[in-house]
């Protein structure tokens, strides 16, 4: 019971995501896409992928925290960024708050998010083992 990283050997994963996890016996949070919002609902980091990446990472913990979880227990995230060349910063910055296993993770650019000053949006799903 637990959790455990999928690794195939024909699947090379090459980045800071792991390509699946099993889990059984235990709780799975989903968390909602979080998004550049400050605790008053106010979007942070106007035009800045790098802040509003750390504002959405820092929203999942917060989440997390009240089914005590923290992002050590995600095993899933999606990302979706107003660009694609928004790419490399937002791995970046997934590299410094994930550490190996790192969580699977899909990310796609869109035309657009609900609001023109998101840059960034992640949802992601976690395992509490019981």
């Amino acid at each position: 019971m637990g959790k455990r990283v999928l690794e195939p050997a024909s699947v090379k994963a090459k980045g800071s995501y792991s390509p699946g996890w099993e889990v059984s016996g235990g709780r799975l949070i989903y968390v909602a896409g979080q998004i550049p919002w400050d605790s008053e609902g106010r979007t942070v980091a106007h035009g800045d992928i790098a802040g509003q990446t750390r504002q959405v990472f820092e929203n999942i913990r917060a989440v997390l925290a009240e089914s005590r979880a923290t992002l050590d227990d995600v095993i899933k995230i999606t990302i979706f960024a107003a660009d694609i060349r928004y790419r490399d910063t937002i791995n970046k910055i997934r590299s410094e708050v994930f550490k190996p296993p790192y969580p699977a993770s899909s990310q796609v650019a869109v035309a657009a998010l609900a609001d023109p000053e998101w840059l960034v949006e992640i949802e992601a799903v976690a395992f509490v083992a019981d």
